[in-house]
């Protein structure tokens, strides 16, 4: 029983890179406490104990930090999606600029400039796509996330990070389905019909896609589900389905649009993108502008350098650098990613900008013997295989501008370009993801 555990009065003296406040037992054993502000006194229990450290959680809170909000959100205890949603804004982002120099410290690059964040605004309701998990209760459909390392699903009541048209959506489809008796997808039964749903909202044009994954092909009111959507939100601009087991992105399952286009219309600045259901795309247009924006600033183009977009998804960064280049190089694994890209150039009426599909490691070793002036690198979360990092390396390009969403594999990555005889200059951090632990950073390396 829980009230049957031992107490403990705790003082957090530091924060973890995910926002657990860090303190010590009487006895000195570390405990890392979920929801504990750095300064912050409380009476916790020991949830889970290891060797060397453990997890606690809050009792009781006898001092709180001025810093601390009560959050928004009623889901936030559960959710875990917005870590830090009881921070204070300007905290949160002194705490992620903490955890970029405190990561670098680590690796040796404790002498880099490190910028201040570069926050929002409204730092609410900026996500221009999510992916909601559908479960059948007794009373009907829910509709969520999954609570934090679990697929326990969250009914969700309300979302704070993405749009309210968003939101509309998917109380909507739930309703709908309950209507129709349409039901979410049971693994273990094979009954049922929809998993999840992947629903974009264009800044540009405020138009929705939506994308139901299903588990079997057994939809059959598809119509009277398209046109009850359509009526309610008009803004809804393409349905499609897919049969899938794998419902990430690199999905290779057909997509069957039953209403509307294939793809969606964003921008970022002056450009226009073709947006498809399964596209990568910055989920925070606003952020995405100004991060682009420092990156043109790092490379400082005058329209005669060469320049390879590595890991380009929909080449966004190397068309957005393309009025200012002579020429750009894109690479990327995922075929229909290269497809986009090369439409988008179109679209644009960009003809400097070339696209090859290919790990990016293997495609930019055919290009060795060829001189280049930048490098935009803009890999996963997982960050470079070092092949490819010794690529650049050996290629001896002037100058490295490396976006990273994840400070551990960025300064992991700069540690082996710094080895390997570049200077990394400075660091700005964008605030992309507000309310989470998610920090977004454009870095400059240049030759020694």
């Amino acid at each position: 029983m829980e009230d049957m555990q031992p107490t403990y009065v705790v003082e957090s003296f530091d924060l973890t890179h995910d926002g657990l406040g860090v303190c010590k037992l009487e006895d000195g054993y570390t405990v890392f406490v979920e929801g504990l502000l750095k300064g912050e006194r409380a009476e916790i229990i020991v949830t889970e104990r290891k060797k060397n450290y453990g997890f606690a959680k809050i009792v009781d809170i006898i001092e709180k930090s001025p810093f601390r909000i009560t959050p928004k959100c009623v889901h936030y205890e559960t959710c875990g999606g917005c870590g830090l949603m009881h921070m204070d804004y300007d905290v949160q982002m002194s705490f992620k600029k903490y955890r970029i120099e405190t990561s670098l410290k680590r690796v040796g690059l404790e002498n880099v400039i490190v910028n201040d964040m570069v926050g929002m605004i409204n730092p609410f309701h900026y996500r221009n796509k999510v992916e909601i998990k559908f479960r059948q209760s007794e009373k009907g459909i829910e509709a969520g996330f999954f609570r934090a390392k679990s697929h326990d699903l969250i009914n969700l009541q309300e979302c704070h990070i993405m749009p309210k048209r968003v939101f509309d959506l998917i109380t909507l489809i739930k309703n709908i389905c309950n209507e129709l008796n349409i039901r979410a997808y049971e693994e273990k039964s094979n009954s049922g019909t929809i998993k999840s749903a992947v629903i974009r909202e264009s800044s540009k044009t405020k138009e929705l896609s939506l994308l139901l994954q299903l588990g079997k092909d057994n939809f059959n009111d598809r119509d009277l589900f398209v046109s009850k959507v359509v009526a309610k939100i008009p803004e809804v601009a393409s349905i499609a389905v897919t049969v899938t087991q794998d419902e990430s992105t690199m999905s290779t399952d057909p997509i069957e649009v039953i209403f509307g286009t294939e793809t969606i219309l964003d921008s970022i600045g002056k450009l226009d993108f073709e947006i498809g259901y399964r596209s990568f795309f910055q989920t925070n247009a606003i952020q995405t502008e100004k991060l682009y924006q420092k990156a043109l600033e790092y490379a400082r183009l005058t329209g005669k350098e060469k320049i390879i977009d590595a890991y380009c998804g929909i080449g966004s960064i190397g068309l957005y650098a393309a009025h200012k280049a002579f020429k750009i190089f894109g690479i990327e694994v995922i075929k229909p990613a290269i497809i986009d890209a090369r439409k988008n150039a179109e679209r644009n009426h960009i003809k400097n900008a070339f696209f090859e599909v290919g790990d990016a490691e293997e495609v930019i070793n055919k290009w060795k013997k060829f001189r280049f002036d930048v490098i935009f690198i803009d890999p996963p979360r997982k960050g470079c295989d070092p092949k490819f990092l010794k690529s650049v390396i050996a290629m001896k390009v002037p100058l490295v501008i490396y976006i990273s969403c994840d400070p551990a594999t960025l300064v992991r990555d700069l540690r082996l370009l710094s080895d390997g005889g570049y200077n990394v200059k400075e660091i700005t951090p964008y605030d992309m993801f507000p309310q989470t632990i998610h920090v977004e950073t454009v870095s400059l390396l240049s030759l020694k």
